[in-house]
């Protein structure tokens, strides 16, 4: 068996499935040799890196990482930390998982193996990209493409090349992401590629708008095979490009369709949006619940990943900590002079950039309470116009609103409103509301979706400080009725109490 592993890892790189069908026969617990079943292990990994399938079990990495450590040799450690790190990454724990691609870097560079160093950098790269440090990333993939190219190794060199793209759609450079996708095609060798390529010219479509393009690039890559979680993720945009289309079938099946195809958290998270829109449009306010809450659940996940810190601070600081350590090792009889040199030059960049940092930080907030009171200015300003208006209209009526009964004086009062405010008319109402109020319609659309068109009627004569007996005669609620919607209302913004809709509502009134 040692001589047969030695032979497999020659043939992992020109005929990965001969060489996964061989390690999957034999048992790496049958192995006598600890040696054996530490390359055992790193080959195994290597076989399905190379036919792209999932990293497992972790034991069989962890048990090779420990001993290459102790007993390095060639390349073979920083693979073990490469496929380490690529588990971290899909785990989300992407501070583990850059710690582990900068030591795999470390040994690479000294070992000018171009095919790992590709690999490392390529899914540095990915990191950067998630993190949205969308330049960072682009250089990284430009050098896993070059390192590619350079061992002539097709599949690796095109899926930098299409990463390399993404950069730009991430970064909304529609236009690049095209052009590149465009010159991908020249590196698509099989239909996993160009199913993958497809999937990502529909998604840089659907983003930039283009609709029907999106939709027929979309029809086109879902029936080409995928790799890991890509049809959940054109399933996925599938149905909010149908949510967008108003289809609204349509998008909870895709939705739905998205969710058994092993979706990751993102991807997770924006199935359960469309499915509450779709159920919300459907008026089934149950499934808007729950769909709701698994979102929100989601998205305090993602809060926790997005929290991690950057890849690129963990690559400056190895970066730094390495130049201090080979500084240290070539000239010992300066170490404390060059480890006072950089802690008071620390220390001084440290102060000055607090002391940068809290100046913006004054202005910034200087700004905003400036902009803060222009915007309430304004705002207040409309208000008290509106009310004035509305008494002029009253004071011009006084003579004939003493001569009728009470139920025409109500009447007068409801022409009255709708002749200022155009209740009758939903969307003239929501986009002057927009206007008077600062875009607190949109606001509530956008962030609400589960809120009706009456409470959001409500919100407005609230905050126009119309006088309660007015509202109750204009919606046609009672106490106890306004007092429920209230509390119906604290509920879908996720307040504790209706004491505190007040300030809810100041604040989205008068934010950006």
């Amino acid at each position: 068996m040692p001589n047969q592993l030695k032979n497999i890892e020659q043939l992992i790189e020109t005929h990965p499935d001969s060489a996964l069908h061989i390690l999957q026969q034999v048992s790496p617990y049958k192995l006598s040799s600890v040696e054996d079943r530490a390359l055992y292990g790193l080959l195994l990994y290597k076989a399905l890196d190379k036919k792209r399938l999932p990293l497992k079990p972790d034991s069989l990495i962890d048990f090779s990482l420990n001993y290459f450590q102790q007993h390095p040799e060639g390349s073979r450690l920083a693979y073990c930390y490469l496929y380490k790190g690529r588990i971290c990454s899909y785990s989300f724990q992407y501070e583990k998982a850059m710690r582990f691609y900068l030591r795999a870097l470390d040994i690479a560079k000294s070992q000018n193996d171009n095919l790992l160093l590709g690999k490392i950098n390529f899914n540095i790269a990915t990191i950067y990209n998630i993190q949205r440090d969308f330049k960072l990333a682009r250089k990284k993939y430009i050098m896993a493409f070059d390192y590619f190219n350079q061992m002539k190794s097709q599949p690796e060199a095109f899926y930098s090349f299409l990463e390399i793209g993404r950069t730009y759609h991430n970064a909304q450079n529609y236009r690049n992401a095209q052009h590149d996708y465009q010159k991908a095609l020249a590196y698509a060798s099989d239909s996993f590629q160009r199913g993958a390529l497809l999937q990502e010219m529909a998604i840089n479509h659907y983003d930039s708008k283009r609709y029907d393009s999106s939709l027929h690039y979309f029809r086109k890559a879902i029936h080409y095979p995928y790799i890991e979680n890509n049809q959940a993720i054109r399933y996925y945009y599938l149905a909010d490009l149908f949510l967008d289309l108003e289809q609204i079938d349509s998008a909870g099946y895709y939705a739905q369709n998205a969710l058994r195809h092993q979706p990751d958290i993102r991807t997770q998270r924006e199935c359960y949006r469309i499915l509450t829109n779709v159920s919300y449009k459907k008026n089934d306010m149950n499934a808007v619940s729950g769909y709701m809450n698994k979102y929100v659940e989601l998205g305090d996940s993602l809060r926790k990943i997005d929290a991690q810190t950057k890849g690129s601070v963990l690559e400056t600081i190895h970066e730094t900590t390495l130049e201090v350590s080979n500084t240290k090792q070539q000239r010992f009889y300066l170490a404390g002079f060059l480890l006072l040199c950089i802690t008071i030059g620390c220390v001084i960049f440290l102060i000055a950039r607090l002391r940068i940092k809290k100046e913006k930080l004054q202005q910034e907030k200087k700004h905003q309470q400036q902009k803060d009171r222009i915007r309430k200015e304004m705002v207040n300003k409309q208000r008290k116009a509106l009310c004035h208006r509305m008494e002029e209209i009253k004071a011009k009526q006084a003579t004939e609103r003493k001569k009728v009964s009470t139920v025409i004086r109500e009447e007068m009062d409801r022409q009255l409103y709708n002749q200022l405010l155009h209740l009758n008319d939903i969307e003239y109402f929501e986009r002057e509301m927009d206007v008077l109020l600062n875009n607190l319609i949109s606001k509530l659309k956008e962030r609400y979706p589960a809120i009706t068109h009456k409470e959001r009627i409500w919100c407005c004569l609230h905050l126009l400080c119309v006088p309660t007996m007015d509202i109750f005669m204009l919606l046609n609620y009672k106490v106890d009725s306004l007092n429920k919607m209230k509390q119906r209302f604290a509920q879908k913004v996720n307040l504790t109490g209706v004491t505190k809709l007040d300030d809810f509502l100041n604040d989205l009134l008068f934010e950006e």
